[in-house]
């Protein structure tokens, strides 16, 4: 049956579309024309949902951290709560095989470069790094209970660094895959490190702070 013009299916369509010409051929091709084209709707219907580009780039953005956040809930219920620190890390370097990454990292990395003109695709942006950053400290607290939360703090935002850092390389510069165990095991050297210094004083006041 013909879905009407306000179906949820629709704008899943459309946003599938932009991560689409962004992953082939990136965000310099992103325009209203090649979304509708990509999508196989008219230029009307897209502006109907999204009426400027900044409205559809913040869309595709929490559209793809949602399905990040359906992977990591499947995958949780999977495993014991001892167990979930090593699973988040294993799914966000794609080494968790039951539960592989979404295959769009290089629209992320497009995301944040188009961030850089973008006040509220910087905020969202942000939001979605610090939520995945709380989440890293409460697993670290779990499985390490000797480390404290300023420790915590710290290690989770070292670890969203280098996980964005990684995959810029990786999906979008073109390095070989391989390099997921390197980054994963110097993750766990990373973690140990803070274990065995339990006297370490804080580098700064407040990890995940941002500039005012």
């Amino acid at each position: 049956m013909e879905k009407t013009a306000g179906s949820p299916e629709k704008k899943l369509q459309i946003l599938q579309a932009a991560t689409n010409l962004i992953k082939t051929k990136g965000l310099q091709a992103l325009s209203f024309e090649a979304v509708s084209a990509e999508a196989g709707l008219s230029r009307q219907l897209v502006r109907y949902y999204y009426s400027d580009l900044d409205m559809l780039i913040v869309a595709l953005c929490d559209h793809l951290g949602n399905g990040y956040r359906e992977i990591l809930v499947a995958g949780i219920v999977e495993v014991s709560q001892v167990q979930r620190l090593g699973f988040f890390l294993d799914f966000f370097f794609d080494l968790a095989d039951d539960h592989p990454m979404p295959d769009n990292l290089e629209v992320y990395d497009s995301l944040l470069a188009y961030a850089v003109g973008s006040d509220t695709l910087k905020n969202r942006l942000c939001d979605q790094y610090k939520t995945l950053g709380q989440v890293i400290v409460h697993e670290l607290a779990i499985a390490h209970p000797e480390l404290d939360g300023h420790a915590c703090e710290e290690l989770s935002y070292l670890f969203v660094s280098m996980m964005h850092a990684h995959w810029s390389y990786v999906a979008s510069l073109g390095y070989s895959r391989a390099h997921s165990r390197l980054t994963r095991n110097a993750i766990d050297r990373l973690i140990a490190s803070y274990v065995n210094d339990a006297s370490r004083v804080p580098v700064i006041e407040r990890p995940w702070s941002r500039d005012a």
